[in-house]
């Protein structure tokens, strides 16, 4: 399966509501594939050029978590690659939300990202909630 039909799968099931509650691998498999889509569209705005750096470590963060999470390790044992994303993700959230700042296709780009972080996050760290519609 290609990269872009991988990704209208995931929108799809985010739409449909699935990528909230579904399950840690799910949620990991999301957010590696929207910060890709983050780092590709970050890369091709040549005045965001600044940021790529930071996209790329952010994209790469979360396919090691990704792949860690396949490997079925505890909760406990994927801690330390969760904070790795998370000190990518919050450094690079400031500057996305700097004033000045503008990623054209970029922000939504983002958005996707912190829909798909939240869920990570929530899966991570809170198992045993649900969240109702």
């Amino acid at each position: 399966m290609n990269r872009k039909t991988t990704w209208l799968m995931l929108a799809a099931m985010a739409a449909a509501g699935c990528g909230t509650t579904g399950s840690l691998g799910t949620a990991a498999d999301r957010l590696d594939n929207s910060a890709h889509r983050f780092y590709e569209e970050v890369y091709r705005d040549r005045a965001a050029r600044h940021s790529t750096n930071d996209a790329a470590m952010l994209a790469e963060a979360t396919r090691d978590f990704s792949r860690a999470v396949d490997r079925s390790r505890s909760r406990d044992d994927l801690r330390p690659s969760f904070d790795r994303v998370a000190e990518r993700y919050h450094h690079l959230r400031r500057q996305v939300d700097a004033p000045d700042t503008r990623y054209g296709d970029g922000d939504l780009a983002f958005e996707r990202v912190t829909e798909a972080y939240l869920d990570v996050d929530r899966a991570l760290n809170y198992p045993d909630s649900r969240e109702h519609d």
